[in-house]
């Protein structure tokens, strides 16, 4: 007799009725991720132009080899890095000081931990518009009040110089509290007998923040840090707002190149090893921090 026939009926019945409620996710997920990831691996391999599907043809690794001697990939992969881990770092060291200033006892502190969550819930194309505006060279926010008060301005978002530090600022406004309030919850979930003990040790309040506190939260920092990375690696939707990757290739992280080369050239072969080269590189990093957490657990 089978471990199902025997099991009661309503046990059978109710995990009739599981299935039943996730079959439509099951679906969902096969149908709008699993299907199309291994659909752009197969195009990967492929010459495939958009403009011309009746010529698809194997080719191999070729497009990923091509890749290789193409230094607009080169810059592209470069950009992707460089915005990748200043957001990330920049995000880090001010949510971590956030944390530390709400992780007392304070006159309003839930209505300050409310409001910091905000910007997290505005929608990256909405963000990228508002310091889009904020940066025009000629009519922006920031280039009214600078001359204002006779201040030297920059074309922000056209300059070569300013293009990426401007969306990494954009980037580190709207992600930052999302890390504070990460690393605030890691800091609350710290036994106070702990920081008791550490008090009566004599250990100063820095002290006790770097020696107690911070060892015990590093699981939490590896966690927030590997979600921003996996996040700033893949963005889009805010370069694409504020800068297009301009001035020419200044801001064009890979998943942006990606988007040119699949639906601007129709090369959508080169397109899919573009974005499965950012699967492998987010993959890389999952590796290196899973290994770390392994060893501070």
């Amino acid at each position: 007799m089978s471990a199902a026939a025997s099991l009661p009926q309503w046990q059978r019945r109710e995990k009739l009725v599981a299935l039943l409620l996730l079959g439509p996710a099951v679906l969902y997920l096969l149908a709008l991720s699993i299907y199309p990831t291994i659909y752009s691996l197969w195009i990967a391999f492929h010459n495939y132009s958009l403009y011309r599907r009746d010529l698809v043809s194997f080719s191999g690794f070729d497009n990923f080899t091509d890749l290789l001697d193409s230094d607009v990939f080169k810059q592209s992969f470069a950009v992707t890095l460089i915005f990748a881990f200043s957001a990330v770092a920049i995000e880090l060291a001010l949510g971590f000081a956030i944390a530390v200033l709400l992780d007392r006892k304070m006159r309003a502190a839930n209505v300050l931990r409310t409001l910091l969550i905000i910007p997290v819930l505005i929608s990256p194309v909405a963000m990228g518009l508002t310091f889009r505006y904020i940066f025009a060279p000629t009519y922006g926010l920031l280039t009214y009040l600078m001359k204002s008060v006779h201040l030297p301005t920059a074309d922000w978002t056209v300059s070569v110089t300013w293009a990426l530090p401007v969306v990494i600022f954009a980037d580190v406004w709207q992600w930052t509290p999302f890390v504070a309030l990460i690393v605030l919850s890691g800091m609350q979930s710290v036994s106070t007998e702990v920081t008791e003990a550490a008090e009566l040790d004599g250990l100063t309040e820095w002290q006790k923040l770097w020696r107690i506190v911070v060892p015990l939260i590093r699981p939490v920092l590896l966690v927030v840090v590997l979600i921003r990375l996996i996040d700033s690696i893949r963005m889009f939707d805010l370069v694409y707002v504020m800068t297009r990757g301009g001035p020419g290739s200044t801001t064009e992280v890979l998943s942006l190149f990606s988007y040119v080369t699949g639906f601007a050239s129709g090369d959508m072969g080169s397109a899919s090893a573009i974005a499965w080269v950012t699967v492998i590189l987010v993959n890389i990093l999952v590796a290196i921090f899973l290994r770390f957490l392994s060893k501070t657990s």
